[in-house]
């Protein structure tokens, strides 16, 4: 009897030896469960980390994409893995990191600048520049000047619900207008709402656009260089006073003057 038991204790499930074994076995499943559900919270969490997709709207930049979110465009930049800031265009998708931002997204200041960004403005101003301006010179070896030293009276970007695809500098009538880097003129006349206008094309497909002009000093097809008066201001075509209109293209895609700029 007792050499019985001890062979159904062996093998069976009751005695305490069968008893020892389902503990080890439901102790290995615990610790492979373990392992499997540390394996898989690794996996989720080395994929892409929190935040939400901006569309770019037009007369968007990162610079303005960032003070909406409170994100540096550094963040922007990297997080997106952009190689040339100056190719985003309309539609584009951009991947806003959630814990980047300085103030929660529809918070009391969503869509406008987050106050404790404020302190940041010119670091992100000056880093949108700087990277613009690396990338021009990288791929076309151009610095732009100035074209008319006067005050700036409108911004690029959206103006009464409309696109301003440039910048405006208000001057005297008949004040100099000079070509904010060399190239060739590749318009000199009236163009609609531009009025008198110059739009010269440089290296690397970069144009500028001189527009509102009382009077146009070359002519298409002559090269002209850095600094050379191109045109005098005037209030042309549509305009409610004597200024320069200036524009910085890429092909034909507008770009923000003020990131070009010394």
């Amino acid at each position: 009897m007792k050499s019985a038991y001890r062979q159904r204790s062996v093998s069976g499930s009751t005695g305490p030896i069968g008893r020892g074994r389902i503990l080890r076995v439901r102790a290995l499943v615990g610790v492979s469960l373990a392992v499997v559900v540390a394996v898989f919270a690794v996996g989720c969490s080395s994929g892409q980390t929190s935040g939400f997709y901006h569309r770019v709207e037009p007369g968007e930049n990162l610079y303005r994409i960032g003070l909406r979110y409170g994100v540096a465009s550094s963040v922007l930049v990297k997080a997106n893995r952009i190689d040339d800031v100056t190719t985003i265009r309309p539609g584009t998708r951009l991947w806003i990191p959630r814990q980047a931002i300085t103030e929660p997204r529809g918070g009391p200041q969503a869509g406008k600048p987050a106050v404790s960004a404020a302190p940041r403005r010119p670091t992100q101003a000056s880093e949108a520049r700087r990277l613009a301006r690396l990338d021009v010179r990288r791929t076309s070896n151009l610095e732009f000047a100035w074209p008319l030293r006067a005050k700036l009276t409108s911004r690029y970007g959206t103006r009464r619900g409309r696109p301003h695809e440039g910048i405006d500098l208000g001057a005297r009538q008949g004040a100099p207008i000079r070509a904010a880097e060399s190239g060739r003129v590749i318009h000199s006349g009236r163009l609609g709402d531009y009025g008198k206008v110059v739009v010269i094309k440089h290296a690397g497909d970069y144009r500028t656009v001189y527009a509102h002009a009382s009077k146009i000093l070359v002519r298409k097809g002559q090269f002209v260089e850095k600094g050379d008066r191109v045109a005098l201001v005037g209030s042309t075509g549509r305009s409610t006073g004597p200024h320069l209109h200036f524009e910085i293209r890429r092909r034909t895609s507008p770009r923000d003057p003020m990131l070009y700029l010394p």
